[in-house]
């Protein structure tokens, strides 16, 4: 396989087998409708821009579009020996999560220059509870750079299909359609926060909105198995990192509070008054809370007794594959603002929280980021753990920092 694959398309017929190939799988696990596809008569340069909500997002859109896509991947799949070489023969360009990459960007560049379809998932990451997260102010500058055609990939009923706290896939439909928004030359007299706005409200989709309409059964097996890698505070009695899941029940071990994950993408009642109906309903409140509860000296002991976890702690340097440094316990020392790890080599590892770089979770359980050119990574090895709690503390503590430098 050549090395990169930006300049010249991948081979023809090898594209075509793998496509075939991949149709075959998919189609055994789940019914793909394309509501709408304006790339049928679209030549390159465009950008596509898509929410991501599933594992197969990128080939589910790639099935469709039959040039193949230049997608901006993670930086860490380019850590994966094999997995690097076939990203960059199919064209595939590193991103640095979270961070600013002027490689990524001269990448693109260079796809424009070879009339390439550039993909791009603007949330940088999948997202947890259905509804999409917010897009970058980067995103709408490299629309503007770019200057070419958009269009915007809404894939539907993928995050009830497999939805990122969960394990495995659920039987039911997915939705994409592929809309042409923008024109070449659009965004040429628009400010970087006015093209924003009108990606923004291009892009903006809620699964849960959607299934209010529909009202499509996700069938499987155990479909509330490790909502705890997503919720972890209780609605009921406010308490962190006490509610367990098992089968289709959510339940508070502190308080009792239960309730029911439905094939439908909500919960029911059980015992006490449903509180949230749905995972961003409660995923809202939930961060609200910590916000509030992490300057709150009353809970100071109880957030020191919550962060505290069993992870593997693994390091890549110079783009090579991720080796194990050691198993270990993960804590968070808020008064020196740093991420601690004891080893069970008896070695302890200080990660500064502002020299953290790129902090993104990959997958569902390893959180990532840089401390200058070393990426390191958290594997929460247990199941029912959740990096998505680290990830959203340690930002929020970044924010409160942020928000008191600025004040001052």
């Amino acid at each position: 396989m050549r090395l990169v694959s930006i300049e010249k398309k991948p081979n023809k017929l090898l594209v075509n087998i793998i496509k075939f190939s991949i149709r075959k799988f998919i189609n055994t696990r789940t019914k793909i409708i394309i509501e709408q596809d304006d790339t049928v008569d679209l030549k390159g340069p465009y950008l596509i821009l898509s929410n991501h909500v599933n594992n197969w997002d990128p080939l589910f859109i790639n099935l469709i579009v039959k040039e193949p896509i230049c997608f901006i991947a993670g930086d860490s799949l380019f850590r994966i020996p094999i997995l690097k070489s076939i990203l960059y023969y199919f064209g595939a360009i590193p991103k640095m999560k979270s961070t600013n990459d002027t490689r990524t960007i001269r990448s693109m560049i260079k796809a424009k220059k070879h009339n390439r379809i550039i993909g791009i998932f603007p949330e940088g990451n999948r997202n947890w509870d259905g509804v999409t997260e917010p897009i970058h102010l980067a995103t709408a500058k490299l629309a503007k750079l770019l200057d070419i055609p958009v269009v915007i990939g809404t894939i539907k009923g993928g995050h009830l299909n497999q939805p990122r706290w969960g394990l495995g896939h659920r039987k039911g439909p997915i939705y994409i359609s592929l809309t042409k928004k923008f024109d070449k030359g659009e965004f040429r007299q628009d400010k970087p926060e006015e093209i924003l706005k009108k990606l923004t409200d291009a892009f903006v989709y809620s699964e849960m909105d959607w299934q209010s309409e529909k009202n499509i059964p996700y069938k499987g097996k155990n479909l509330a198995n490790y909502l705890e890698r997503l919720l972890f505070v209780c609605p009921n009695c406010k308490t962190p990192e006490n509610l367990h899941s098992h089968h289709d029940m959510f339940q508070c071990e502190h308080c009792n509070y239960t309730v029911r994950y439905t094939e439908y993408g909500n919960f029911e009642k059980v015992n006490f008054p449903l509180i949230y109906s749905t995972t961003h309903e409660w995923n809202q409140w939930q961060l609200k809370f910590m916000k509030k509860s992490l300057v709150d000296k009353q809970m100071s002991e109880v957030w020191k007794a919550v962060m505290d976890d069993h992870v593997n702690l693994k390091a890549s340097k110079k783009g090579e594959k991720f080796r194990l440094v050691s198993s270990g316990n993960l804590t968070l020392d808020r008064e020196n603002e740093v991420l601690a790890f004891a080893s069970e080599k008896g070695e302890l590892f200080l990660f500064p929280l502002h020299q953290i770089d790129g902090l993104n979770i990959h997958l569902h359980h390893m959180l990532d980021f840089f401390i200058h050119d070393t990426m390191y990574r958290l594997e929460f090895y247990q199941p029912r753990t959740s990096a998505y709690k680290w990830l959203k503390v340690i930002q929020t503590l970044l924010q409160n920092k942020d928000s008191k430098e600025g004040i001052s």
